[in-house]
């Protein structure tokens, strides 16, 4: 019998006879990849009946001892081989399911965030080796710059002419604090937080100025002690290995100064979600870091879309995956989208309808209450820790984290807005050691009592009394979460200009609201390419608008994950995607849609949109039937198991009723429908609320 294997290295086909034993099946599989590409480790060799992780997924060790004609295997079936190059060869990797062969700071758990007790960093750079430290763009631009502040001639103070400069004209250092208090600047930027110290340095050149200025905080006990003068803890303890008493203060910089959406739709997709179901949802923004000339030598993050994990919501909360599985793939397409795109927080909602009015969000978070409970103040805390900025400031090569938390919560008018906050370096360093955890109370944290074999230092904070004078407490038990609490900014730009365009394919680990499937991919292709006569397998004869328009519909970053995953593209093919995906953004990058094109991955997408246009009505789009992906050697969606309905592709998937008063048909019926939430009076064929935003099904 003939049978497809279809692996990152392609597709190939072997024959085999009924009789053929598991471990010569497994060796004529092995066969396959090419020995110019990175040989597979055994260890990690798995076959499957599907891509991804849909179907069952069988280790190389269950074949032995079996033969073929046992394994229920019929002529022509197609299979999926994943596995992890035995050589960590960066350009290959399995395309069939998310791996991850590197070791990172593992992920924290959102349920015990105090329990994030990492040694230090696994990939920490010896001073030495700073050179090897890779920063991101930004960082280097400012490195680059003068940074100083300009000011005009003062018309009262100074007495020179125009090209003249005296001391009330002449520029200031981006950390003046009277510029700073002109301003109502309460956090200095990052950059500005280093020129600050390095100011202190004098100006001759030796070893002792080049030493990075950083000096990243840690209240574990040092293992062994440098003094080597006792046994390691808790076997003994001096005043070298064990950590200093902590005062907390209001943090005077900010790692990230403002944090910008690059579209108003990337809230609205996950609104969207709570709207329809009532129950709380968490994405991670996927974007990147840009300077923010707001601040001096200031740093924004603009987040161009979101991924949402796999999640568990609720009324009052959610319960999410961890360790996040997907991270590293996700951050590579996103890195092959735009240049220093990848992951840069995380965003969830916090929302409560006014049981008097339920078109308003309740108003929970102000200064009466708390702006970010303790038990999120740790789980940002946790998330940072796991994601450190490269630095050579630093002499670990790393220091703190540029990652931002967003919550979506009721405002004082009873809408919907933006809180935006980081973690302190403190908060990092006191979750590290494991010596602080959440309270009932949102508004404190506790300090943990050290158990056997644990040392938790004194921790105090201090603030202004009623008599302005300035008092240290004891945390015994319980400090107040702002002492952990960075405020930051949050806004729209006033002319969008979004890196992905469309919005209109299904968002990821949504189930029972929509699903995302190939079905989808092939009946929102094959309803573009229908608005045309040209042939659909031969893109040369597309009429321009009908590619301006396929391009526009592949400018959508869940579409481009998405088929990124399936495994139908070739590593070099998916980067082509990714390009022509974002092409509009980069103007010299014309060829990237014609590359993808004339790629086999997208010649096999377009013959299957092809096949299912043969039983296509008059009036429309069907959907695809199965016989055309079994034609491609592509297992169809629907014999998987797939649910999804695509006959409303507008709105929700899966809602199709066309009961009589139109409920959950799409604009089955003509008349118009009236809110049974606040009895406003919709156009005929609305599925949400114009004014509550809820929907119109009840």
């Amino acid at each position: 019998m003939l049978l497809r294997i279809r692996s990152p290295a392609g597709t190939a086909r072997i024959t085999v006879e009924p009789t053929t034993s598991g471990e010569d099946f497994a060796r004529l599989m092995l066969d396959t990849i090419p020995k110019s590409d990175s040989q597979p480790d055994p260890k990690t060799l798995k076959l499957s009946n599907q891509p991804g992780s849909s179907g069952e997924a069988v280790p190389f060790e269950a074949l032995v001892g079996r033969t073929v004609g046992d394994m229920g295997f019929s002529h022509g079936d197609l299979l999926f081989l994943s596995y992890k190059p035995a050589t960590a060869d960066p350009q290959s990797h399995p395309t069939t399911q998310a791996t991850s062969s590197q070791a990172h700071p593992s992920q924290p758990d959102p349920s015990h965030p105090h329990t994030h007790t990492d040694p230090p960093l696994p990939n920490t750079i010896p001073l030495t080796d700073l050179s090897n430290v890779q920063e991101p763009e930004v960082d280097l631009y400012w490195k680059s710059q003068n940074g100083k502040i300009e000011r005009k001639r003062d018309p009262t103070f100074c007495r020179h002419g125009e090209k003249g400069m005296c001391d009330y004209c002449m520029p200031v250092e981006p950390y003046d604090a009277k510029y700073q208090a002109e301003h109502q600047i309460k956090h200095l930027s990052f950059h500005a937080h280093l020129r600050k110290l390095l100011s202190s340095r004098p100006p001759t050149s030796s070893s002792a100025t080049d030493l990075p200025p950083l000096d990243p905080l840690s209240l574990s006990v040092m293992k062994p002690c440098p003094t080597g003068s006792h046994a390691p803890f808790p076997a003994g303890i001096c005043s070298t290995c064990q950590p200093s008493a902590v005062t907390l203060q209001s943090q005077t910089f900010r790692m990230v100064d403002h944090v910008e959406f690059a579209s108003p739709t990337i809230i609205d997709g996950i609104l969207s979600a709570w709207r329809r179901t009532g129950t709380q949802r968490i994405a991670f923004l996927i974007g990147k870091w840009e300077k923010y000339d707001k601040v001096p030598m200031g740093v924004k993050t603009v987040v161009e879309a979101v991924w949402e994990p796999k999640q568990e919501g609720e009324l009052d909360g959610l319960t999410v995956e961890t360790p996040w599985e997907d991270e590293e793939r996700v951050s590579e397409i996103a890195a092959w989208c735009d240049r220093g795109l990848t992951v840069v927080g995380m965003i969830y909602t916090d929302l409560t309808p006014v049981p008097e009015d339920i078109t308003k969000s309740l108003f929970k978070r102000h200064a009466q209450s708390y702006t970010a409970s303790s038990l999120e103040m740790l789980l940002s805390a946790a998330y940072q820790i796991s994601h450190p900025l490269p630095t050579k400031m630093s002499p670990t090569g790393h220091f703190s984290s540029r990652f931002v938390t967003c919550c979506l919560t009721g405002d004082e008018d009873g809408g919907i807005g933006v809180l935006a906050w980081q973690a302190s370096e403190h908060a990092e360093a006191m979750v590290k050691a494991g010596i602080v955890e959440a309270s009932v109370d949102p508004g404190v944290v506790r300090v943990r009592k050290p158990g056997p074999g644990e040392y938790v230092p004194e921790v105090f904070y201090s603030y202004k009394n009623e008599y302005n004078l300035q008092v240290k407490m004891p945390a015994k038990p319980t400090f107040p979460v702002e002492y952990l609490f960075v405020n930051i900014t949050h806004g729209f730009p006033v002319d969008p200009s979004p890196l992905f365009l469309s919005n209109s394919f299904p968002t990821e680990n949504r189930p029972g609201l929509h699903d995302q499937s190939m079905e989808i991919v092939i009946s929102q292709l094959g309803a573009i390419l229908a608005k045309s006569d040209g042939e659909i397998s031969d893109t040369a004869t597309w009429p321009g608008r009908i590619k301006k328009e396929v391009e526009k519909w592949l400018s959508d970053w869940h579409l481009v994950s998405f088929l990124c995953m399936q495994g139908m593209f070739s590593l070099a093919e998916q980067k082509v995607l990714c390009r022509a995906a974002t092409a509009h953004a980069h103007p010299k990058d014309v060829n990237a849609l014609e590359e993808l094109f004339a790629s086999g991955g997208w010649q096999t997408l377009l013959t299957i949109v092809e096949s299912s246009t043969s039983g296509r009505p008059a009036n429309g789009f069907s959907n695809p039937p199965s016989s055309a992906f079994g034609a491609l050697g592509i297992d169809s969606p629907a014999t998987a198991g797939s649910s999804t309905n695509l006959t409303g592709l507008g709105g929700s998937t899966g809602e199709t009723g066309t009961g009589p008063s139109g409920g959950g048909g799409g604009g089955a019926s003509n008349e118009p429908r009236e809110c049974p939430h606040c009895t406003f009076v919709n156009e005929p064929g609305a599925r949400d609320c114009d004014i509550c935003g809820l929907p119109l099904d009840g």
